[in-house]
């Protein structure tokens, strides 16, 4: 059975048997807070105006009992059991619309492995997108797969993505395989923009970056617009990886942070080689280190569903980091 929900701003839409308000809200072209999809990071809660629903397992991971009191809900956890309005904390009505266009495969460089793709969009209308969101990229044989935009939303008319090896994974194997189906000139399609990692445009408090692995490609979007406003914010971009190679791009990283105002970047290695001169550990244990008090900051993580959950832990527990200025954007593995 269909059932309505009514948006902050009274905008509608209907979800169907079975369906959670997420999953029903991208179906119908709207872009809802959320990152992991999972029930862990919690971006996507929203406050149950009125009306019956069920959320389903996980859900404790991110809420508190005393939020599930609050009438608090996980969207991509939660179906509507009647028709029901809710409130969402930083809902813009005036998000960006979401579409679904071709892009033509501009280039494929490969660094370790990593495969970055250049896409050529479509001249009209312009696609827009803020910094730090990601798109669906459409692959034959029905195959869906979320990337981050690593790009400054100012290149018009152009993707860059940041695409991860990984084994026996169906979008690998079309990219990284013996006989690749996704080639340069080659024709995909995308959807988007989506997703809600996006720096707060009326704050000027200092920022902490933290990326693991291809976490950097938004991260790398957010330093570039940064550079594009000549922002004089205060930032402190931490990367990390097992190895050095992993940093695929640490020159480049390096490079952007030179190129703000008041900017520093730390590149972090766990299973460091002999030769490795900088910091040793965890991202997220190296910022608290460096910071110990995060009461005046935001922060902004991507990258393994580890890092992002033991990062909010640590910061808000340990370290006055208000919990609504931890934004997160999870990269969860597909099973395929």
């Amino acid at each position: 059975m269909n059932h309505t929900v009514t948006l902050p701003d009274q905008t509608t839409f209907t979800t169907g048997e079975g369906e959670t308000v997420l999953a029903a809200a991208a179906r119908q072209n709207l872009n809802l807070p959320h990152s992991c999809k999972n029930g862990v990071c919690g971006q996507c809660k929203a406050e149950l105006v009125s009306g019956d629903i069920q959320m389903g397992g996980h859900s404790e991971q991110a809420l508190s009992e005393a939020e599930k009191a609050q009438g608090k809900i996980l969207m991509c956890r939660t179906t509507a059991q009647s028709d029901i309005s809710i409130n969402i904390p930083g809902y813009k009505a005036d998000a960006l619309p979401v579409r679904t266009l071709p892009a033509r495969i501009e280039s494929i460089i490969f660094k370790h492995d990593v495969a970055l793709l250049k896409l050529a969009l479509p001249k009209a209308p312009p696609f827009a997108f803020y910094a730090g969101q990601y798109i669906d990229l459409l692959l034959p044989g029905n195959v869906s797969r979320s990337y981050s935009i690593a790009n400054s939303p100012d290149q018009e008319g152009i993707l860059e993505l940041h695409i991860r090896r990984r084994e026996n994974g169906v979008c690998s194997e079309m990219i990284f395989g013996s006989e690749p189906k996704v080639k340069e000139k080659g024709i995909v399609r995308v959807k988007g923009p989506l997703g809600s990692f996006t720096l707060q445009e009326d704050s000027g408090k200092p920022v902490i970056l933290l990326a693991t692995g291809t976490g950097y490609a938004p991260i790398r979007s957010i330093l570039l617009d940064l550079i594009r406003q000549d922002s004089g914010r205060a930032v402190h971009f931490y990367w990390g990886a097992r190895h050095q190679d992993d940093l695929y791009a640490l020159e480049e990283a390096q490079g952007l942070a030179d190129r703000l105002k008041n900017a520093r970047f730390t590149p972090v290695l766990s299973r460091p080689g002999e030769g490795w001169q900088g910091r040793k550990g965890h991202v997220q244990d190296i910022a608290a280190q460096d910071h110990p008090d995060l009461s005046e900051y935001e922060v902004f993580a991507c990258g393994s569903p580890a890092m992002t959950e033991q990062a909010k832990n640590l910061f808000v527990q340990q370290h006055k980091l208000p919990e609504n200025l931890f934004f997160s954007d999870a990269f969860t593995p597909s099973s395929s």
